[in-house]
């Protein structure tokens, strides 16, 4: 039974070492999983650098992009996550700032709740 799937194989082999496509229309498919960095817009190589921002891990070209990220993540990304809530309501004027970065709270309650252990709610969302 195992004799048969042999030239099944061979066809197929056949028939894609004569199609009408090429090497790179055929890589082409994968071409959207090509990442950006969110700060540049610069194609990310093999060489990158990552930053975990909420429930996320973000790739980045340099550190360099990494700062400006944490400086503003509102800008380069839509993700404002209420993390005691648990909700995306964060509004752009109720933030604190955490190791560096600025996370973003529905209310000026939930931003008390994670300025008391922000690190808590952090682990929270590493899983």
């Amino acid at each position: 039974m195992k004799l048969y799937f042999i030239p099944l194989i061979l066809i197929f082999i056949a028939a894609m070492a004569n199609s009408d496509y090429s090497k790179d229309q055929i890589n082409g498919f994968y071409a959207d999983s090509t990442l950006k960095c969110p700060v540049t817009s610069d194609d990310i190589q093999s060489e990158y650098v990552s930053f975990r921002y909420i429930d996320k891990d973000i790739k980045f070209c340099n550190e360099g992009c990494i700062m400006a990220f944490k400086k503003e993540p509102a800008k380069f990304t839509g993700h404002l996550v209420c993390m005691p809530c648990n909700d995306p309501d964060g509004k752009h004027d109720i933030n604190a700032l955490h190791n560096g970065a600025k996370y973003y709270f529905c209310s000026e309650g939930c931003k008390g709740k994670f300025e008391k252990k922000p690190d808590s709610y952090l682990e929270k969302f590493m899983k």
